[in-house]
């Protein structure tokens, strides 16, 4: 999924928002400089207007928190990892200790927003969500911006 694919998307569904006021989406346009130039417009779309977080503090954490997380719900489901390999990937990716009820309470309350907010959905337990489209576009959001960051 490209970036212009999901601008184009929010421009069509969500006609109200800042990025179809505040920005030229060029339906069909792939051209990688196009690509790169829609990153920030789409983080402030799902940081901004879908999550409601004001940016203020050192929100990059929040994203790459929230990158890693939706990686492991996604690989979940694509790869078919068990749930001992998520318990392991939140330790190792979250730096969580699933056994520390403070530690594991934060990452349910990160849980329970991002499904709030249509990123994630879940049958009988939150534990065992899995991504949405909505979620999957985040990603991928978030993947552009993790790999632009990597290269600054």
């Amino acid at each position: 999924m490209k970036l212009s694919e999901i601008a184009e998307y929010i421009v069509d569904n969500y006609p109200e928002s800042n990025i179809a006021y505040n920005n030229d989406v060029i339906k069909g346009y792939r051209k990688e400089w196009y690509e790169e130039s829609l990153i920030d417009p789409l983080l402030d779309f799902y940081m901004h207007e879908e999550l409601g977080l004001c940016g203020c503090g050192n929100p990059e954490f929040t994203y790459e928190t929230i990158r890693r997380y939706l990686n492991i719900r996604n690989e979940f489901v694509i790869s078919k990892i068990d749930y001992q390999e998520v318990i392991d990937r939140y330790k190792n990716d979250l730096l969580l200790d699933y056994n520390n009820d403070i530690q594991y309470g934060l990452l349910q309350f990160m849980m329970y927003i991002l499904d709030d907010k249509d990123f994630t959905t879940h049958g009988s337990s939150i534990g065992g969500c899995w991504l949405t489209k909505k979620g999957q576009r985040l990603l991928t959001v978030l993947e552009a911006w993790r790999a632009r960051e990597d290269k600054e």
